[in-house]
């Protein structure tokens, strides 16, 4: 097979098959990862033969995210400059392994190890899925794929998080995400391609004739405002998500909730965020007001996040967090796909902007819940964190404010 797509006619066609390809990578660590928050802090310390503090759990669970504080911007430039399908592809097959790895492993420190090596194809991914949508469809229609692309990543959280109910040990649930991971891998090497016929923007690139250069790239997104702003308001966005989803079974079980109502309940928040990812571009687009969506939504969103847990009854409590995870994620695609819109950014140097927007967003997810928040509230006080977690989502309030939204690009 060929490397690029030469038929201009079968693009189209091919542009779906990518972002399926883009699906099924984000599915693959997403689903291994969120295995550990169904389980739990305990069945997971009994796994690992040893008693684990909150910080320590948190510091498992977001392993994964630690490569993007270090990679998202490099894979953006390696993206920029080569492309996306050979770049992608070694993350890929980088976090197969890592998968792979774990089902063998049984010691705080190698877990951690593996896991580490398993966030880096979701670190290429986020950075880069606006880049790669962006070569294959117009900015639009970019947009809104990204919108569908977020909702599965939404979806194989859920899917982690729910299905440990169906396995007896924890060894069982590794041994099956390690056989999603190898049949994920074997599909982007046999299928992943990228697109010579890119749409405007990304035509621009190949006529200059010359590789984009590094500091050139970087700095111009070190220069636009609107960069900073979506990524400090994506940092507050998946913190809040991110952590509330992953300590909501042991807060719960903390409350005395059986593990598989739990488990079953940690489901709720990725249910919203996947329903919020497919439908809040498109309602942004409807109202014509994306700044007010996002400012009373994310108000919402943050008594939702600080208090839905609290909620006695179990069927109040699940409506109230799906709303929650509806209005939390579903700004996402909206702050991600913001660089291709402006003038300064585009498709051009959509993988740069889109690696250092992963890379503040990505440090916000490790550094806040593991080193902040847990060291803040102390151990154990999911009162406390859960609140932390709603008053990120009032800093994105107040930050959405300033999204440069609307400007075009040239």
């Amino acid at each position: 097979m060929k490397e690029r797509i030469s038929s201009k006619k079968s693009v189209a066609k091919y542009g779906y098959i990518v972002l399926v390809l883009l699906c099924l990578g984000i599915t693959m660590p997403n689903f291994a990862q969120y295995q550990l928050t169904g389980f739990g802090k305990e069945a997971i310390a009994e796994f690992l033969g040893r008693e684990l503090s909150d910080s320590q759990f948190s510091l498992v669970n977001m392993a994964p995210l630690i490569p993007g504080a270090f990679l998202s911007l490099v894979s953006g430039l390696l993206v920029d400059r080569f492309g996306p399908r050979k770049v992608i592809t070694t993350g890929v097959v980088l976090s197969a392994i890592g998968v792979v790895l774990r089902v063998s492993l049984d010691a705080y420190s190698t877990i951690i190890a593996s896991m580490i090596l398993m966030g880096v194809c979701a670190t290429f991914l986020n950075a880069n899925a606006p880049k790669v949508l962006g070569t294959w469809f117009a900015p639009g229609k970019a947009s809104i794929l990204l919108g569908v692309f977020l909702a599965i990543a939404n979806v194989s959280m859920a899917l982690g998080t729910g299905i440990v109910a169906a396995f007896d040990t924890v060894h069982a649930a590794f041994v099956c995400a390690a056989v999603v991971a190898v049949v994920v891998a074997l599909l982007w090497i046999l299928f992943m391609r990228d697109n010579k016929h890119a749409p405007e923007g990304m035509e621009e690139k190949e006529e200059d004739g010359e590789k984009l250069s590094v500091v050139e790239c970087i700095k111009i997104c070190a220069k636009s405002k609107g960069v900073w702003l979506a990524a400090f308001c994506m940092m507050c966005i998946c913190t809040a998500t991110v952590g509330a989803t992953q300590f909501l079974p042991t807060a719960l079980q903390s409350r005395g909730v059986s593990k598989d109502t739990a488990s079953l309940c940690g489901m709720c928040i990725t249910i919203g965020a996947t329903v919020g990812c497919l439908v809040s571009p498109t309602l942004s687009t409807i109202l014509k007001q994306p700044k007010k969506w996002m400012f009373v939504g994310g108000l919402i969103a943050a008594a939702g996040a600080a208090f839905a847990w609290r909620i006695t009854s179990i069927p109040v409590m699940v409506i109230c967090l799906i709303i929650t995870g509806f209005l939390t994620s579903g700004f996402s695609p909206i702050v991600n796909s913001l660089p291709l819109s402006l003038k300064e950014i585009g498709p051009k140097y959509a993988g740069t902007a889109g690696g250092f927007i992963a890379t503040i967003q990505l440090i916000g997810n490790v550094v806040l819940p593991t080193y902040v928040i847990c060291n803040i509230v102390g151990n154990n006080n999911y009162n406390g964190m859960f609140i932390c977690f709603g008053a990120l989502m009032l800093i994105f309030c107040v930050l959405c404010i300033f999204l440069p939204l609307g400007e075009k690009k040239n």
